[in-house]
């Protein structure tokens, strides 16, 4: 064998473990990534239809599932009861109580993404909200299940009457 031959061959068994190790870091942090950016465009769109008063828009984004706010018991995993037009109408039902609120979202920022075991993940959002001409700073966060946006209530207390809890009673 000549001196090339045994330098290309030093350099192939050194070269081929690296490159493995960082395509298969480059293979998993690209899954989280991508996955963080679709979830990114939902919050965005979510939040850009609540400051546009698009609702119907929202609405289409959200996660929808009974609860009962008496037990504050959540069935996620169930999903609703209530018909696609039952739900929407109860949504819209549900904006009214922010309307006659004068409750408005005025702008949001994506402020951390945190993750719990290096494949699950939620966004944290800053929230400005303008409610009978007084401004209020609010935070929340922001998962995705089954593809669609769950909202987890921090401060506002109006943010029951925008996210995707159905079936329950409005208090006005």
């Amino acid at each position: 064998m000549n001196q090339f031959s045994v330098r290309s061959i030093v350099f192939m068994k050194k070269t081929i473990p690296i490159l493995f190790v960082l395509t298969l870091g480059l293979m998993l942090t690209g899954c989280n990534f991508i996955e963080e950016k679709k979830a990114e465009d939902i919050i965005k769109n979510y939040y850009q239809a609540i400051i546009d008063e698009d609702y119907e828009k929202a609405f289409e984004q959200l996660h929808l599932y009974d609860y009962d706010s008496k037990t504050e018991d959540s069935k996620l995993a169930e999903g609703t009861t209530l018909s696609d037009e039952e739900t929407k109408a109860f949504y819209l039902k549900k904006v009214d109580v922010l309307k006659e609120q004068n409750y408005k979202l005025k702008d949001f920022e994506i402020v951390d993404v945190e993750y719990e075991d290096g494949h699950s993940f939620w966004h944290h959002i800053k929230l400005e909200v303008e409610q009978n001409g007084q401004k209020f700073e609010w935070n929340e966060v922001a998962d995705i299940y089954e593809g669609k946006l769950l909202i987890g209530e921090r401060d506002d207390l109006y943010a029951k009457y925008r996210d995707g809890k159905m079936d329950f009673e409005i208090e006005k």
